[in-house]
């Protein structure tokens, strides 16, 4: 039994669940998952009803014959698998949960996907326990979810500096550090332009979530390791298993290592992302048009990526240092299932 069948099919012994429920417990992309459920429908290990996808007798005698057993949860009940104890940080967070509650909504238009405020922090505690927290010059490339006004909040770093595309996150932003004093400034920036010589050399680390498509993700880690002051920086990026496949990782981890960038850390499901409610019907994402059930609006942070914290053994070597003229490519590839096309 392949293994993705298998996590399939435990995950239904006890029963029945719809789209967003079983994606969670898969472990590749949205593409992969839909063929193997229809393979297994075709093969009669599991039916389609409405909404819900579940096993046949058949399916379960399949679990048996393959010495499995129904799906049980390991991760801890208490941080569920994600490690880190918000409360740590709780005054920050409080103010954060403040600031994040009026920021300007996320848009479809630039791949924009934002996590709750309690997964800023979490972020916040790991930076923070590697280091690269305490007088850190701090780069972010993109932040719709306003992770740099978290990190700001604890007035640890020595600078923060925010480059996005969108102007009502720049002066959102802005307007946040002057109300509260942080040493926090942000600047239009579009990734296909190159990076300004001011930010060239001189930051410590990085944080950024690119768009997942290979050419994306290696475009956005060459602009922010081109702004690394040289060896010992790092680096913080998500990457999700759900829009690229261990090809399209194998592809990133080759780019990762030719730019001098090597990974340190790799937190799985640790990036949970607000793509819930009615909106995401109505987008013309691929995981609803191309579902082989009926799909209800999302209720849980279904949407999960692995936090990647990579450093540079040596000066920075980019890919992509000049101008470019790219179109929507840089969004959508075939994996491509939560981006408007």
């Amino acid at each position: 039994m392949k293994r993705e069948e298998l996590e399939i099919l435990r995950a239904l012994w006890k029963n029945p669940l719809d789209i967003w429920e079983l994606l969670i417990h898969y472990d590749n992309d949205i593409k992969g998952f839909y063929d193997t459920l229809e393979s297994l429908k075709k093969h009669n290990l599991i039916d389609f009803e409405e909404t819900l996808i579940k096993i046949t007798p058949k399916g379960i005698d399949y679990l048996k014959e393959s010495h499995a057993i129904p799906y049980i949860e390991t991760k801890c009940p208490s941080c569920k698998g994600l490690l880190y104890d918000t409360t740590k940080f709780k005054e920050v967070l409080e103010k954060f949960s403040e600031i994040f509650a009026s920021r300007p909504s996320e848009t479809t238009e630039f791949d924009q996907g934002v996590v709750p405020e309690e997964n800023s922090i979490r972020r916040l505690e790991f930076v923070y326990e590697r280091g690269d927290l305490e007088g850190k010059e701090i780069l972010f490339l993109g932040d719709d979810d306003l992770t740099s006004v978290a990190f700001a909040l604890t007035n640890l770093p020595k600078r923060i500096v925010v480059l996005d595309v969108d102007k009502r996150i720049i002066d959102y932003i802005n307007t946040v550090a002057k109300r509260h004093n942080l040493n926090l400034e942000a600047f239009l920036y579009n990734a296909k332009d190159r990076i300004k010589e001011d930010f060239v050399g001189k930051f410590d680390v990085f944080l950024t979530d690119p768009v997942e498509t290979v050419k994306g993700m290696v475009l956005f880690l060459s602009r922010c390791a081109i702004t690394l002051k040289g060896e010992k920086s790092s680096g913080y990026f998500g990457l999700s298993h759900l829009e690229s496949s261990l090809k399209k990782w194998h592809e990133v981890e080759k780019n990762l290592l030719e730019m001098n960038l090597v990974i340190t850390d790799a937190l799985r499901d640790f990036n949970g992302y607000l793509l819930v409610g009615e909106r995401i019907l109505h987008e013309h994402y691929y995981v609803v048009e191309k579902s082989p059930v009926k799909v209800n609006p999302p209720y849980k942070l279904w949407y999960r990526s692995t936090f990647i914290r990579v450093e540079l053994i040596d000066k920075p070597n980019p890919k992509f240092t000049e101008d470019l003229e790219w179109g929507r490519d840089l969004y959508f590839d075939d994996e491509t299932y939560v981006v408007r096309p």
